[in-house]
């Protein structure tokens, strides 16, 4: 064995060791494949878009296990990446150094209403399934702070978050939990897994915000699922429906997809 597998193995161990001390299986999909997976689905969105990677200044917003990080990072991308738990943002930088990726900026960052970061700092912030966990009376001021660090005419590339309006909550395959209103926790103890809206996505940004995914054939979400081998005809239905509420099909969808673009300044 080489000094450069002997020092591979030794980052595979060290992720190993953190996830389980966190209660995780190394080998789980959603642990230690989390980025195969993300090479599979979300290149495929990447893919399709106007996007120039290399060099591109991006923030991945809630990095979780870091998996969209390393992707961008392995694009090109100059990446920065945040989550409000330390322990996530430890495996994170475990997991990047698996990979052979040192150059990722992640940061804890306990309260997202305040990022650490100047105006106008990114020219794309990610936020891959995570929206989903911001607390309700925190979100708006969340998005409101993203917008801050977006520069004008920058883009915000929102995939995975459990949609509000579909009476299977995607995440925790409970049925109709999406409908029951924010009352019901107080009385329960705990708090229900909930999508989020989809006007709260594609509006919360604020109105200077145009949605690059539209109701027009050749829409991102649909070339995107062609690159992945989707069955065209499965989707047909809810083009048919994007097209004749003129949106772009990725709000209807259970996980929302959409691709918003700040406002250059005038």
């Amino acid at each position: 064995m080489s000094a450069a597998d002997v020092h591979q193995h030794t980052k595979q161990q060290d992720f190993d060791t953190l996830a389980r001390q966190l209660g995780l299986k190394p080998r789980d999909p959603w642990v230690g494949g989390r980025v195969d997976y993300e090479w599979d689905q979300l290149r495929m969105v990447l893919d399709v878009m106007p996007l120039r990677l290399p060099d591109m200044q991006i923030l991945e917003f809630g990095c979780n296990i870091g998996a969209s990080a390393i992707l961008f990072s392995y694009l090109g991308a100059k990446v920065s990446a945040t989550d409000d738990s330390a322990d996530w943002v430890a495996l994170a930088r475990l997991n990047a150094a698996r990979y052979g990726i040192d150059n990722i900026d992640f940061a804890h960052v306990a309260d997202s209403r305040r990022l650490p970061y100047a105006d106008g700092q990114f020219s794309l912030i990610a936020c891959n399934s995570v929206l989903e966990y911001v607390a309700p009376a925190e979100l708006s001021a969340v998005q409101r702070e993203l917008d801050r660090v977006l520069a004008p005419g920058g883009l915000i590339l929102l995939t995975g978050s459990s949609n509000r309006i579909w009476p299977r909550e995607a995440h925790s395959g409970r049925w109709l939990v999406n409908y029951l209103p924010r009352w019901i926790d107080r009385v329960l103890g705990k708090p229900l897994p909930r999508g989020v809206w989809p006007w709260a996505m594609r509006r919360g940004f604020g109105p200077h915000y145009d949605n690059l995914d539209t109701a027009h054939p050749d829409n991102f979400l649909l070339r995107s699922r062609l690159r992945g081998g989707a069955d065209v005809r499965s989707l047909q239905p809810l083009l048919w429906l994007a097209r004749r509420l003129g949106i772009g099909p990725g709000m209807l969808t259970p996980n929302i997809c959409c691709f918003l673009q700040k406002h250059a300044l005038s």
